[in-house]
């Protein structure tokens, strides 16, 4: 279903509701297929769902008599801006990503959204990596690119840079997972690839275009990266920050992990021993060992369904 602009002012509204996550609006989309007739439902009908409770369907009426002005405005801004919104009832929503933990209610997509469909691996790692990590993350990339796969990644410096980059110089495409609305891309620094990766590939965000961002973003766009992803390669890391965030989520998303041979001396390393050890990442010296692991992944046949 393809949402007009009055019935994505619903949405954004509905998506307010306390207690209102993505488990409990597909079981109500499975009931009630249709966002309109959501909105007449009466209250005693709602709780016979028994997805609302009392409090649910109080707040839901105040967000229904609500001005749409504010919501409106925000609709407004992405069609001016070309900005996509896809709610999670859409059926051109990533299969696999609705299946992961806490999927994402809206996606905010801004570029080539066929890419969601497309093969890809996500390639992410520290942000203090040395030179020569990110050569190899950078050539790492451009490696898959011509074997006809996307690249993910976060668009922080270090490693994610260099991903994107090298995909990018590949002639391929890149897809960015920020941690914050189009409106205000971080980190700054990296505008231009920002505007680079929008016209030769996808921007992608769970947060309305005006949100700055926050840590708690930051770690949260994470699952979005390796949960759009046939696999994940951590390339470096120390024993903390966000690439092992990254990884942990990955290994709960059952998403195949892959790492460089230890062989390699990529720095830092610090964490890589618990990657391999505790969420079983297989070490690798070329896109070839990852792909030829993957072949079988059946995510690309299932998505866009």
């Amino acid at each position: 279903m393809k949402f007009n602009k009055e019935q994505l002012v619903k949405w954004l509204k509905l998506t307010k509701v306390p207690k209102l996550g993505p488990v409990k609006i597909l079981k109500l989309f499975s009931l009630v297929k249709d966002i309109d007739k959501i909105f007449s439902i009466i209250d005693e009908e709602l709780f016979r769902t028994r997805i609302f409770n009392q409090e649910m369907i109080l707040e839901f009426n105040k967000l229904k008599s609500a001005s749409d002005e504010n919501f409106m405005r925000v609709i407004n801004e992405c069609e001016e801006n070309k900005i996509e919104i896809l709610p999670i009832i859409d059926k051109r929503y990533p299969v696999f990503l609705k299946n992961i933990p806490y999927p994402p209610l809206t996606l905010f997509l801004k570029g080539n959204i066929n890419l969601l469909y497309s093969k890809k691996i996500a390639i992410v790692g520290s942000r203090k990596a040395e030179e020569n990590s990110k050569k190899w993350a950078y050539s790492l990339a451009q490696d898959f690119v011509k074997k006809d796969y996307i690249i993910a990644s976060g668009g922080a410096v270090g490693i994610d840079y260099s991903a994107h980059r090298g995909a990018l110089d590949a002639g391929g495409g890149a897809i960015c997972v920020l941690g914050s609305g189009f409106f205000k891309m971080f980190p700054e620094e990296h505008a231009r690839l920002f505007q680079e990766i929008e016209k030769k590939g996808l921007l992608i965000s769970e947060h309305l275009p005006n949100f700055s961002g926050s840590a708690i973003a930051l770690v949260q766009r994470n699952r979005i990266t390796s949960g759009i992803s046939d696999a994940l390669v951590i390339v470096v890391s120390g024993v903390r920050g966000g690439a092992m965030i990254q990884t942990k989520i990955a290994f709960e998303q059952r998403i195949p992990i892959f790492c460089p041979d230890r062989s390699l001396n990529l720095k830092p390393n610090e964490g890589i021993s618990q990657v391999i050890n505790e969420w079983k990442a297989i070490e690798i010296k070329t896109s070839s060992d990852v792909l030829e692991r993957i072949k079988n992944n059946p995510q690309k046949s299932l998505e866009g369904f």
